[in-house]
């Protein structure tokens, strides 16, 4: 096997990382850092697609998983190489978007600028995850730069709105980019070297409205305070996660503190301090279980809700009302023993030195959609640390950054050394 990882040029890499981060590719707004790796892709001599699909055509799909940022286009780029003989075909992908930076007084250094300092590079997104499609766009490029005396194809997909939804791999799949594996390079870093993450959780969203009934504040007691029931509310929500958690039996899944979350991230209700609050909306994060579809989350959430209020005497006849703003990331898995691992281990091993632990993650992301709607077999694989995901002064280290494109450029090799049906098994 030819040893393609003498093609990875790390200082070509920390420019195109610099790069990436500087443009501020807030998700709603990433055409311009698609269209600089697009560039990147034409420049490396493989063939391009790149295309916008209208916000209109996705909102019909039957596997439309909502969007919480208004966008009129969704812009995606993908790059193959082909190799000279027929073969299986390897994905390599990841997200350009990023959330906001937050309160600019947390950060230490811009958080745009790209500053590095020693072997970290400071900016949002380089954890979350830049570095990740620059690694795996450099591991694509050791195939496009070296000879083509390989079997089947490799493909580079870079896609925006992984962070409100998933509407960018959704419209990759429905354009018809389609594989026998893949490898998403989320920030899989656990002191220093990445896990292979094989299963995770889903995550949607809804907005909850409780309603009371005004009166007076010297009068409380006349009126029913939405509040008060919302804290009612909140135990219910609370059982209802640890019932979920509790009946979790995948091995990996357990492992984790908790799988499956319930997280309220907004609370606004009420006009008046002198009035009892009539009204409060709350917007919840919901996790989905690796046994059940988003339809069956929500189903189960709701269900979850009516029994919760059932013995209560106001929440009973006023019960809440629930709002989906997203299906978002349904859960999805990848067997343990499948190739796909087995040669990500082996090319970790290798270029880490030691034999990355196997691992299940507690967030939603892409690998669902390539999972449950394109029938890929995906795992996740990437350099920096999700610690470091969303969080002020985000980094992640160029040495690892390089070190994951040469395992991304050996592992690639073994699997299209595959037979195309051993991998197609989920």
């Amino acid at each position: 096997m030819r040893d393609r990882t003498k093609l990875i040029d790390g200082e070509r890499l920390r420019e195109r990382l610099v790069d990436l981060v500087r443009i501020p590719s807030i998700t709603g707004d990433e055409e311009a850092a698609i269209r600089r790796v697009a560039d990147w892709l034409s420049a490396a001599g493989a063939e391009v697609d790149y295309w916008f699909d209208g916000i209109g055509k996705l909102v019909v799909d039957s596997d439309y998983p909502g969007h919480e940022i208004e966008r009129a286009w969704v812009p995606v780029v993908a790059g193959v190489i082909r190799g000279s003989r027929p073969g299986p075909t390897v994905v390599l992908s990841g997200h350009v978007d990023v959330v906001p930076p937050g309160d600019y007084t947390q950060w230490t250094r811009d958080p745009f600028a790209g500053v590095i300092a020693g072997d970290k590079l400071y900016a949002r997104g380089a954890a979350d995850m830049k570095s990740g499609v620059v690694a795996a766009l450099e591991a694509f490029e050791a195939f496009a730069g070296g000879a083509r005396d390989f079997p089947g194809r490799v493909v580079f997909i870079a896609v925006p709105a992984e962070e409100d939804s998933g509407l960018g791999t959704l419209a990759a799949i429905r354009r018809g980019w389609t594989a026998d594996a893949a490898i998403i390079t989320e920030p899989t870093c656990r002191d220093g070297c990445p896990e292979v993450i094989v299963a995770h959780a889903g995550a949607m969203s809804c907005v909850l409205e409780i309603y009371g009934l005004s009166a007076h504040a010297s009068k409380r007691l006349r009126g029913e305070n939405a509040l008060d029931h919302y804290l009612t509310l909140h135990d219910v929500l609370r059982e209802g996660e640890r019932l979920l958690n509790e009946a979790e039996r995948h091995p990996l899944m357990q492992g984790l503190k908790l799988p499956y979350a319930t997280s309220i991230g907004t609370i606004n209700g009420g006009t008046w301090s002198s009035s009892v609050m009539d009204r409060l909306e709350v917007q919840v994060r919901i996790g989905v279980a690796l046994d059940e579809t988003t339809a069956e989350a929500k189903a189960r959430f709701e269900r979850t809700l009516s029994e919760g209020v059932a013995s209560n005497p106001w929440l009973s006849t006023h019960p809440p009302t629930v709002r989906w703003r997203a299906a978002g990331f349904g859960s999805a898995q990848t067997r343990v023993d499948h190739p796909l691992v087995d040669a990500l281990c082996d090319a970790g091993e290798n270029v880490f030195g030691a034999r990355p632990t196997i691992a299940a993650a507690p967030y939603g992301c892409d690998m669902s959609a390539w999972v449950r709607i394109g029938g890929v077999p995906t795992v996740l694989y990437g350099p920096g640390d999700i610690e470091q995901a969303h969080a002020a002064n985000e980094w992640v280290s160029l040495e690892t950054t390089e070190q994951v494109a040469r395992a991304l450029v050996q592992a690639t090799d073994s699997l299209l050394a595959t037979d195309r049906e051993t991998l197609r098994r989920l």
